[in-house]
């Protein structure tokens, strides 16, 4: 891997699938945008986005996936050029289809308590951690690791591009393990095929990259995905110190100590909030309950500070489209006349209102988009088709990628006139990242 612009790279990993489906890396961010994506391995390719604001790269079925507990690897992407951009991972099996968003470097952390859920098969719960400098020193304390001791402290030193790779075999969940680290780092968490909840199936692959603990905060918004039915979704939240207090819509939902994980089922729209700073994960249920659509998928949730006004996003394309893709979305009720899809006013006569809120899902077309208001507001993206589906998060204050700061257009002028011609844009604002 080659040296850049941090605030323009990112790194892409794939864990094992249970199924070998095809993986693809999508980046996108305005025409003329060109860079690099290098593996240790000597993968190294140019890329130049297009009209249509996407490059997509093309890894074949199980193409870099990650396998075997406490390898060391070469098989990370990392995605550089000199301007802004953004990137989705995308893993697209046969019903066991899951995709994350990828985090700027620059919103990379030293210390993390990963987030996942129980896996069902053979490496079950995964997670990865990948440096980006070299000689760092990553010091896990593991969580149901496979072949190592709940508790005990273990030692890895890491060049930069290299991954080191964790499954915690059949019926076991790495939540709560702790990873520290010299240099900065990149974690990925997931599983390689789950239930959520237990007992219902169909079994999913799941992917999603963590945020770092100085990320952690106190207060969230959930927007619901749809087609979920009666049952809605589920959603763990783990703590970074002693005597941390969950509380889901003002009700408290218990106390978890560091490392600790709160489990809570059928959740709609909601605001979540906790005494000490916690990390959120949102999971899509399975289809054989209540969901008439789609099945497990997992995301994190930036919190109410980390919020940005405006959003670029992607939808997977190609062959990896999903049939039906949708902005969910929780807006404060006052801001609401000023949201607008595509530079067009969004009705959101049909949302719900909870507690001076709105709360929605907005149908949107494959391929590039924008979503922006006035103010800041919450936006996660998802796809449905037959029992498969993704859910990830589009962007954050501490990770805003290709979405755009003070006086910067997101998205290509030529793509944007794919888009429905959306005219001139003005100076988009976004909320300023919360001191540390």
């Amino acid at each position: 891997m080659t040296a850049g612009a941090a605030h323009a790279s990112f790194v892409a990993n794939f864990h094992a699938n249970y199924y070998d489906g095809p993986n693809s890396l999508f980046v996108f961010g305005n025409e003329g945008t060109s860079g690099t994506i290098s593996g240790n391995d000597g993968f190294n390719q140019t890329f130049t986005i297009d009209a249509t604001g996407v490059f997509s790269l093309a890894l074949g079925p199980g193409g870099r996936e990650m396998t075997g507990s406490g390898t060391v690897n070469n098989l990370s992407l990392l995605v550089e050029s000199a301007d802004p951009i953004s990137g989705l991972a995308l893993n697209r099996a046969l019903a066991t289809t899951d995709m994350t968003t990828l985090l700027d470097l620059d919103g990379l952390s030293t210390k993390y308590r990963v987030l996942t859920i129980k896996g069902l098969t053979f490496d079950g719960s995964q997670m990865s951690v990948t440096a980006v400098e070299d000689n760092t020193v990553v010091t896990i304390t593991p969580k149901s690791i496979l072949g190592k001791t709940d508790g005990v402290p273990f030692e890895v030193t890491l060049q930069k591009g290299e991954s080191v790779y964790y499954g915690s075999g059949t019926n076991a969940d790495l939540s709560g393990t702790l990873v520290e680290s010299s240099k900065k780092v990149a974690v990925f968490s997931g599983a390689q095929c789950t239930n959520v909840p237990e007992g219902i199936a169909a079994c999913d692959h799941l992917i999603e990259q963590q945020f770092g603990t100085d990320n952690f905060d106190t207060e969230f918004l959930i927007a619901q995905t749809p087609f979920a039915g009666s049952d809605q979704d589920l959603v763990r939240v783990i703590a970074d110190q002693d005597g941390t207090e969950v509380f889901l819509n003002g009700v408290s939902q218990g106390t978890i100590n560091a490392g600790e994980v709160l489990t809570i089922d059928n959740v709609g729209n909601a605001k979540l909030t906790a005494t000490k700073p916690v990390s959120v994960g949102q999971f899509m249920r399975g289809q054989n309950g209540s969901r008439t659509v789609g099945d497990p998928a997992f995301a994190m949730l930036p919190s109410v500070d980390q919020l940005l006004d405006a959003y670029a996003f992607i939808t997977p394309i190609g062959v990896d489209a999903f049939t039906q893709n949708l902005l969910n979305i929780a807006i404060a009720a006052v801001d609401a006349a000023s949201l607008k899809l595509n530079g067009v006013a969004v009705d959101t006569s049909g949302f719900t209102l909870f507690d001076g809120i709105l709360f929605g899902n907005l149908a949107i077309g494959v391929g590039p988009g924008r979503i922006e208001a006035a103010k800041p507001f919450l936006a996660t993206i998802s796809g449905f088709d037959d029992f498969d589906s993704y859910l990830t998060p589009i962007a954050s204050a501490f990770s805003p990628g290709v979405s755009p700061p003070p006086s910067v257009i997101p998205l290509p002028s030529s793509a944007l006139l794919l888009l429905g011609g959306l005219g001139a844009i003005g100076a988009l604002r976004r909320r300023r990242q919360k001191s540390a």
